[in-house]
């Protein structure tokens, strides 16, 4: 456990930092990180954007460790994007504070369940997803940037 690491709203001075996390993980799995189109709440980290729930950041002192995105999904339902977490800070409790702080988001928002796509060659982040309850729901199709689809259904707070 990081005894410094807190947890707090991401802003637009995060951004730079939250894409040079980001960027390396994704080239690492032979993804094409596309700030622009397929990662846009990466390329607009910070920014209140139409449906977004919550930008968190990691953090140990002032240094930005990871990341995680929420955004609206439909009636009642979230989804979970751009969760990274830098690699010396891995397995250290970043990502798990990161998804309980996603998770207590949703539940104040009043959503039901949040929903996520991931790669299975991603086995720390899916192996996480599976400690805290998300089940695999869908295949997905080759085209669409990720092979699985999970969800974790919230209990009402």
């Amino acid at each position: 456990m990081i005894h410094s690491l807190s947890i707090r709203d991401g802003q637009v001075a995060d951004a730079r930092a939250v894409q040079a996390i980001a960027g390396p993980i994704m080239e690492s799995f032979g993804l094409v990180p596309d700030f622009d189109v397929l990662d846009y709440e990466l390329g607009h980290f910070g920014q209140g954007y139409q449906g977004a729930i919550a930008q968190l950041v990691a953090c140990v002192d002032d240094l930005v460790i990871g990341s995680a995105i929420l955004k609206e999904y439909g009636d009642e339902l979230a989804k979970l994007t751009g969760f990274y977490v830098c690699g010396g800070y891995r397995g250290m409790g970043a990502g798990q504070r990161l998804l309980t702080e996603v998770i207590r988001r949703a539940n104040d928002r009043g959503c039901r369940a949040i929903y996520l796509e991931t790669w299975d060659k991603m086995e720390a982040a899916t192996a996480l997803y599976k400690r805290l309850g998300w089940q695999k729901v869908k295949d997905l199709h080759p085209d669409s940037g990720a092979e699985r689809g999970y969800l974790l259904e919230l209990q009402p707070s």
